[in-house]
């Protein structure tokens, strides 16, 4: 079985996602045509994008999922995976390896599911009006092109970041985790900034007055704008460290990267993201 580590947190929230499906159709383990799904949840993947401009969507194939096999009469507290779907890991395993990417992927999930005929994703696909090889053929015009998946683990373990910053990620992860969010999201971090109590940069936001009542109700109900993925916002903080000349990409680095890119975001919590960037970068100054 292929290490847990390997796989970017967008396939393991497809993954995820395809347990959360399996219970709730009733069925009793989780397949490839399960994790066909899950991708079609994971929004901001790879997977997800090329699935939806084949017009596949969660909407539409999770009527079909649960009509696939028969109900349990009693639900099942915990499924495990059948083999196919185990050898189809196996297979994107492969796929990743052959391509040469360091981590695996929706688009290697996707890949791993439509090379042979393992479990019903290709039963699904085809009450659905799309061809296997047309996924395939979509995600191979995808990966020729360039494209590739944000991997947070790949990064969390490479870039240099501070024991503050990677506690500020893993506890965003969390957070997005609990609230069974499809993606890690700006609301996630700007939680996590706000509960972390250490470090000056994350004391300062803290008092900043921000209206952190009214940030918990908006994440709870998915505003939009922060549920935008973090990926963004983690490159320009990783830029932004390297222009100053850091040895690290610290929580101060994530703040004023969030507060240069968002200050409508800003202002909706009652801060006015340049006065707050001032006081960051003056408190920064004195503890030198």
């Amino acid at each position: 079985m292929t290490s847990y580590h390997r796989y970017s947190h967008y396939a393991r929230r497809a993954l995820t996602h395809a347990g959360v499906l399996a219970l709730r159709c009733r069925h009793p383990y989780v397949n490839t045509e399960h994790v066909l799904v899950g991708v079609m949840y994971t929004f901001g993947s790879i997977g997800c994008k090329i699935l939806a401009e084949l017009e596949l969507t969660a909407d539409r194939a999770e009527s079909h999922l649960c009509a696939l096999l028969p109900s349990s009469e009693q639900p099942t507290e915990a499924i495990s995976n059948h083999p196919m779907l185990n050898n189809a890991l196996h297979l994107a395993a492969d796929e990743c390896d052959w391509l040469g990417h360091h981590y695996i992927g929706t688009e290697h999930l996707l890949l791993g599911i439509t090379r042979d005929n393992v479990g019903q994703a290709h039963q699904l696909l085809y009450q659905l009006n799309v061809w296997p090889e047309k996924v395939r053929r979509h995600l191979s015009r995808a990966l020729v092109d360039g494209v590739s998946e944000f991997d947070l683990e790949y990064l969390k373990r490479n870039a240099r970041f501070s024991e503050l910053a990677r506690r500020v990620i893993n506890a965003a992860e969390q957070i997005a985790h609990n609230l069974e969010h499809p993606t890690v999201g700006l609301g996630h971090l700007l939680q996590a900034l706000i509960a972390e109590r250490r470090g000056m940069a994350t004391k300062v936001f803290r008092e900043s007055g921000f209206l952190i009542d009214q940030l918990n109700v908006d994440v709870q109900q998915q505003y939009t704008p922060l549920m935008i993925g973090i990926e963004e916002t983690i490159n320009q903080a990783l830029d932004l460290a390297e222009q100053h000349s850091s040895h690290y990409t610290g929580t101060e680095h994530f703040i004023l990267t969030l507060l240069t890119e968002n200050a409508d975001l800003f202002q909706r919590y009652g801060v006015n993201s340049t006065q707050l960037g001032d006081q960051i970068q003056q408190a920064l100054g004195n503890q030198r």
